[in-house]
């Protein structure tokens, strides 16, 4: 895999090749074991459902996926936003009918893949207070600092009803 060179101009990064290039991550896939219990989780941090999706038997979801031909799977989820510009946070809530979710469990933070995802929030103390206020349990008591970043930001990490490790963080 070749990488294509860049120009570098103050603090932006152009791309020379411009037929194609990455603007930012669209959505989050996140694969739960209950839709209406996830959803109401999220919601605590301000998501809104902005669409909603039973695909059932759809070869081209099924191709894009990569699963089997044959598969014939069946799945409801739902897209929610936080934010209220058209690059606002989207996540893809997904629960799987067919075939079934596998895995799942706590997520360690060292683990490959995705073990975490974190937000950017505003005012870290009084959201952390009201989200315990609502039942929230944070793996550590208060936010901590990172003295080690130029940001020096504030942050703290909780599980969401499946045991992915969502970070809240104020730089």
């Amino acid at each position: 895999m070749s990488v294509p060179s860049t120009e570098f101009r103050g603090d932006t990064e152009k791309p020379i090749e411009a037929d194609g290039r990455v603007l930012g991550i669209y959505h989050l896939n996140i694969n739960v074991t209950n839709l209406g219990r996830s959803r109401a989780f999220y919601e605590l941090f301000g998501f809104r459902v902005v669409d909603t999706f039973h695909e059932k038997h759809n070869s081209a979801l099924d191709r894009g996926l990569g699963l089997p031909i044959g598969t014939n799977s069946e799945n409801n989820a739902l897209f929610m936003m936080v934010g209220s510009n058209k690059y606002a946070t989207v996540i893809d809530l997904a629960e799987w009918v067919h075939p079934k979710a596998s895995g799942g469990g706590l997520t360690e933070p060292n683990r490959l893949g995705v073990p975490r995802f974190c937000l950017r929030v505003k005012n870290i103390h009084k959201l952390v207070a009201r989200l315990k206020s609502q039942g929230v349990k944070f793996l550590s008591e208060e936010p901590q600092r990172l003295e080690t970043l130029k940001r020096r930001p504030h942050f703290i990490c909780c599980r969401d009803p499946d045991g992915l490790i969502v970070e809240l963080v104020e730089l």
